[in-house]
C-alpha cells in the first residue's frame, strides 16, 4: 500500500518584504510564467552547479524542437544511475528544455543522470505527437548506450509536468506508442491537464484544442483514462494545493483510477504551498522534500 503524503516546503527567499511562500499563497491558483521566472531565476543563478557535466542540444530527432540536455554528475556515483527524462508544461503550445536547466542540474547533482528534453509543439504539431516525441528520445537513449558514463539506460524513468505530464502518461498507457526495449521503470506525473479528455466538451483552456483538435467525437478515443489495462508501469502522481481546479481534477481523475484498476493508492503527494509553477521552478534553489520524495519512488521501484 503506497500513502498519499502532503508535504510543506516552505521558502526564505524574501521580495517586496515577503518570502516566496507567502508570495504564492497570496497569489493563489494564477499562472504567471514571467512573475515566477522573476521570482525563481535569481535563486538559480545563485546554485553551486560545479558538481555537474552538462551536454547541450543533442538531438533526437531532425525537428528544431526535437532535442535535449544531457546533465550528469561529474563524479561517479556507488553504482550506475537510472536516467531520469523530464518532459517541460507550456499548455502544449510552449516551453522549452532551458527553461528547466533547474531540474537537470537539481538531479544530477543527487546522482541521477538527467535528461531534459523539447517537443514539437501544438497548433502546428497536433495530438499525438507529444508522445510519439518521447518515443523517439526513448528510441535515441537505448540506442546510445555508450554516451552515459554513470548511467543505466535499461532503468530509465519519466517525469512530466502539466503537458509534459500528458505525454509521459500517453507513452506509459498507451502501448501502441511503445517501443522495445524502453527501459521504462516508472513515471512521475506532475499536474497534468487533460487526462479526462471530456473537459474538451466544454470550455477548456483554448491552447488544448490547439493539440487535441475540436472534433468532439474523438475526445473518448484520445482519454488516456481509457487505457489504462495494459502494461502497468508504477506511477507517483503529484498536485499543487494552489493548482488551478482543472489540475487538481486531473490527478484525482488519475488517483482514482488507477485505484480502481489496482485496487491500491499509487503514489501521491499534494505539494502544500504550492503553485502550478513552484512545482518545478523551486528545484535547485533549497532542501526539497519533493525531490527526496521522487528518490524514494525510483529506489522503491528498483528494489522491487
Amino acid at each position: 500500500m503506497r500513502y498519499i503524503i502532503f508535504f510543506v516546503i516552505c521558502f526564505i527567499n524574501f521580495a517586496h518584504g515577503q518570502s516566496i511562500t507567502e508570495q504564492i499563497r497570496a497569489e493563489g491558483k494564477s499562472i504567471d510564467v514571467g512573475k515566477s521566472l522573476s521570482r525563481w531565476q535569481p535563486l538559480w543563478e545563485a546554485a553551486d552547479n560545479s558538481a555537474v557535466k552538462v551536454t547541450y542540444d543533442l538531438k533526437y530527432g531532425p525537428d528544431k524542437k526535437q532535442g535535449f540536455d544531457l546533465y550528469e554528475p561529474v563524479s561517479a556515483p556507488s553504482h550506475p544511475s537510472p536516467i531520469l527524462v523530464f518532459l517541460h508544461g507550456g499548455s502544449f503550445v510552449a516551453g522549452d528544455k532551458a527553461m528547466y536547466a533547474n531540474v537537470g542540474y537539481h538531479f544530477a547533482k543527487m546522482g541521477i543522470t538527467s535528461v531534459i528534453m523539447t517537443y514539437r509543439l501544438a497548433p502546428e504539431f497536433k495530438w499525438p505527437t507529444g508522445t510519439i516525441d518521447l518515443s523517439l528520445q526513448l528510441k535515441w537513449i537505448r540506442d546510445h548506450e555508450d554516451q552515459f558514463k554513470f548511467a543505466d539506460n535499461s532503468k530509465v524513468f519519466l517525469f512530466g509536468h502539466s503537458a509534459g505530464a500528458q505525454h509521459v502518461a500517453s507513452y506509459i498507457f498507451e502501448e501502441k506508442y511503445q517501443i522495445e526495449n524502453d527501459g521504462v521503470k516508472g513515471a512521475i506525473l506532475a499536474s497534468g491537464s487533460v487526462y479526462d479528455t471530456s473537459i474538451l466538451n466544454n470550455d477548456a483552456d483554448p491552447q488544448y484544442y490547439d493539440y487535441f483538435g475540436r472534433d468532439k467525437n474523438k475526445y473518448a478515443e484520445r482519454s488516456i483514462l481509457n487505457d489504462l489495462e495494459g502494461r502497468k508501469v508504477p506511477v507517483f502522481v503529484s498536485y499543487a494545493q494552489y493548482d488551478k481546479d482543472n489540475f487538481q481534477y486531473q490527478a484525482l481523475k488519475m488517483i482514482n483510477a488507477l485505484y480502481e484498476r489496482d485496487k491500491e493508492k499509487s503514489t501521491t503527494i499534494q505539494l502544500i504551498d504550492h503553485n502550478h509553477l513552484s512545482e518545478v521552478f523551486h528545484f535547485n534553489t533549497s532542501e526539497d522534500g519533493f525531490s527526496d520524495q521522487i528518490i524514494k519512488f525510483i529506489n522503491s521501484v528498483l528494489l522491487n
